[in-house]
């Protein structure tokens, strides 16, 4: 399943128009009843944060522009990512940040 690709219902991407500024990537367009039901339908995809279900995508530049794909990569140690959302800074990096 690592190669093949999903990709989630209710979500369209079109690459920029001619014309556009450079910082434009394209458009996504969502509609919210076919997400839904895409979520509903594929619990397996999901992921929890902080008592949240998400649905992660992979945001891709292909031949015809900009799309999205399920994320489907699951970490070795899903107790670690669930706990601390996927993310762990560098040991004795805890406490360091100006904010």
């Amino acid at each position: 399943m690592a190669n093949e690709k999903i990709y989630p219902k209710g979500i369209m991407c079109f690459p920029a128009n001619d014309g556009a500024p450079d910082f434009v990537l394209g458009k996504v367009i969502i509609t919210l009843n076919d997400l839904v039901q895409f979520a509903k339908e594929n619990e397996s995809l999901l992921s929890e944060y902080k008592g949240k279900k998400q649905l992660k995508l992979d945001l891709l530049r292909g031949s015809k522009g900009v799309y999205l794909t399920v994320d489907t990569y699951v970490p070795k140690n899903t107790t670690q990512a669930k706990e601390d959302g996927g993310f762990k800074p560098p040991s004795g990096e805890e406490d360091t940040l100006p904010f």
